[in-house]
């Protein structure tokens, strides 16, 4: 079977490479399109770990610097003293003029520490626990009605449901509204495409529920986020605008993202779905050990002074990207890096980012990933990928099972 790997327009040309980075730490290695005929996203990563530098240049996207160890990347997450958000969050984000800032998330504290207030109440204990009853419910819902089938497209049928209709309803919009803004937030994470168009569609969409909610404002996300205070004043439209736009991008991207990534191991790994089907108390410390082996995320910062990271003479303006792969698979953090162990100990990981910009929705994301396992296994505990439909891959800021067939007996 042929994996599909969709990377957008196809491979990047290498871009020149700055008179202070020396030869030596040139790597040709594009972690927006790093699949080379690999059956699944995190294999190029796995391989190369160990047989590149410590922090290695890649003249593609722009050109950037990437860390390959766990504890450098932890480092740059905490401290934007040295690696600020605030010139985008990617490496080759460039924002048009009169943009809103996609805050908290483009911003340094304090003022990211402001904006990050307004998610809180949505991730307190009493709103999660309600969230999970929700979620259970709808896991259970479409389980059951997709094992009669013997098959099923595990992305567009549980992964785009489960995670994305509870986002749906904490921000009360609509449920066929789905459809519309999963493009829209999928070129933002995605290698190529038209990310700036489809950015201004996100933004006029973003505008117009602001607006609704300013004026009529409920119990809901966007309400708390259109009526906010910002240190004492108002929040503006621009700046309520770019909070919304950023928490749709993560709702409706990351969590499935995951799933996607989980299934596709478990399908190859009748071993792994008997352990847990057979100890269904495994389930949180399987979730642990699944967002540690398949971190996805390739978040961007910006050098802010020249200086010595490390050994590694850095400029000013310079990119650096936070490969969160290459931290997943660190034999210095976790011994044999690429199995999947139930029984590890180590929790320290960059999924999720660490330091100011750890992910406010990482306590959900872990509710409604651990209730996939514990409602799915139970009811179907042997599946497969489809040999006769290959799954597909989308690689970028995120990678993503963007396509995952399988089948099971009835």
């Amino acid at each position: 079977m042929q994996t599909d790997i969709h990377n957008g327009g196809g491979p990047a040309a290498p871009g020149r490479v700055p008179d202070h980075v020396p030869a030596h730490l040139v790597v040709d290695f594009d972690a927006y399109r790093p699949m080379k005929g690999e059956a699944y996203y995190h294999e190029p990563y796995a391989r190369m770990q160990g047989k590149v530098p410590d922090i290695f240049w890649s003249p593609y996207n722009g050109g950037h610097w990437i860390l390959s160890r766990r504890d450098y990347l932890a480092e740059a997450f905490a401290d934007p003293a040295r690696f600020t958000s605030s010139q985008g969050a990617s490496v080759d984000k460039v924002r048009a003029p009169g943009d809103p800032l996609l805050a908290p998330i483009e911003m340094d504290p304090p003022e990211q520490q402001t904006f990050r207030r307004l998610f809180a109440p949505a991730f307190i204990v009493p709103a999660l626990k309600e969230r999970e009853k929700e979620a259970r419910a709808l896991a259970i819902e479409l389980i059951e009605g997709l094992k009669p089938r013997g098959r099923c497209e595990f992305v567009t049928e549980f992964a785009q449901h489960l995670p994305i209709r509870i986002f749906m309803r904490m921000v009360d919009l609509p449920e066929a509204d789905r459809l519309e803004l999963l493009p829209l937030a999928n070129a933002q994470v995605a290698a190529d495409g038209p990310k700036e168009e489809k950015l201004a569609l996100l933004f006029r969409y973003a505008g117009e529920r602001v607006a609704e909610r300013a004026a009529h404002p409920g119990d809901d996300l966007i309400s708390r986020i259109a009526t906010a205070q910002i240190d004492g004043r108002p929040i503006t439209l621009h700046e309520a605008v770019g909070v919304t736009t950023l928490l749709l991008i993560g709702g409706l991207d990351t969590v499935a993202s995951m799933m996607g990534h989980i299934m596709h191991f478990l399908a190859g790994s009748p071993e792994h779905r008997h352990q847990l089907a057979a100890d269904p108390g495994l389930s949180a410390a399987a979730t642990e050990e699944f967002l540690r082996r398949f971190a996805l995320t390739n978040p961007g910062r910006t050098v802010v002074r020249d200086m010595d990271f490390h050994g590694v003479a850095m400029r000013a303006g310079d990119k650096l990207m936070l490969a969160t792969p290459f931290g997943a698979v660190d034999p210095r953090d976790y011994p044999d890096p690429l199995r999947v162990d139930f029984t590890r100990k180590s929790n320290s990981k960059t999924t999720f980012g660490a330091g100011p910009h750890v992910c406010p929705g990482s306590m959900l994301a872990r509710i409604e990933i651990r209730i996939l396992l514990e409602e799915w296994l139970p009811r179907i505990p042997d599946f497969a990928l489809d040999p006769e439909d290959a799954p597909r891959f989308r690689t970028g800021v995120n990678g993503s099972v963007e396509r995952l067939p399988l089948v099971w007996q009835i």
